[in-house]
């Protein structure tokens, strides 16, 4: 069998990180709109509890 000379595997797992990190930061925004909108309902709960 033939294998790659070791650049290629470099490479390789260097795009293999790039695409796990980018995968993770699409997560992470989509996500945010969640986040968000759960901290003002608590927020809005607090404020109604408070008057």
């Amino acid at each position: 069998m033939y294998s790659f000379p070791k650049r290629f595997h470099t490479g390789q797992s260097l795009i293999e990180y790039a695409v796990v990190i980018s995968l993770v930061a699409a997560v992470m925004m989509a996500m945010y709109t969640y986040v968000t909108r759960s901290v003002q309902s608590v927020q809005k709960k607090v404020e109604e509890s408070a008057q």
